[in-house]
């Protein structure tokens, strides 16, 4: 056996030994590709809204539909940004959302891990004039699901309040949901 031919082959065994140690580390990382953007919703809504449910309700006029034609498949992505302020409960307490896609979470879905906004310490406010609830923020997020077979698709924001003692007031406000369809294969 060359010399080179060896050090090729010592070369890969260490590359595929690397990626053996890598990809594990990598979690629960996934990802999706597709083609072009072929189809865009967006909703808004400017009036402010205020829940203090403990299960997810739809954000009112948060909804919309995509339909993915005969002989197509779909990637859904969706983004949602709002005006927030999550206040009345306990530090550390929060404020969640999630969106809805068909009949399954966006992903990553994270349940009610994923905190929107939180109940912050009314001590560590920098403005006294907001009292407790320390003013109002903008959040966002993204998540995306598929490939979908032909059909349609409601896409739709939910919204709770997670309090383990307390119960947070959830209030949003200028909100936009933004939906594409992306074609794939």
């Amino acid at each position: 056996m060359t010399m080179k031919r060896k050090w090729l082959i010592g070369t890969a065994v260490a590359v595929v030994g690397v990626l053996a140690w890598a990809i594990p580390a990598i979690g629960t990382t996934s990802g999706k590709g597709g083609g072009p953007v072929v189809q865009v919703k967006v909703v808004r809504g400017d009036t402010a809204a205020t829940t203090t449910s403990q299960a997810y309700a739809t954000l009112p006029g948060a909804t919309t539909t995509v339909t993915v034609p005969h002989g197509q498949r779909a990637l859904i992505l969706a983004r949602f940004s709002a005006e927030s302020n999550c206040v009345d409960g306990d530090p550390g307490e929060f404020c969640s959302v999630r969106i809805r896609i068909g009949n399954a979470d966006g992903l990553p879905a994270s349940g009610t891990d994923f905190a929107f906004d939180s109940i912050r310490d009314p001590s560590n406010c920098s403005n006294a004039l907001f009292g407790n609830n320390c003013g109002w923020a903008s959040h966002s997020m993204d998540r995306s699901r598929g490939p979908f077979r032909p059909g349609t698709y409601t896409v739709r924001v939910q919204w709770r309040v997670v309090g383990a003692t307390g119960v947070p007031s959830f209030r949003l406000d200028d909100w936009s949901l933004t939906v594409e369809r992306v074609k794939v294969g």
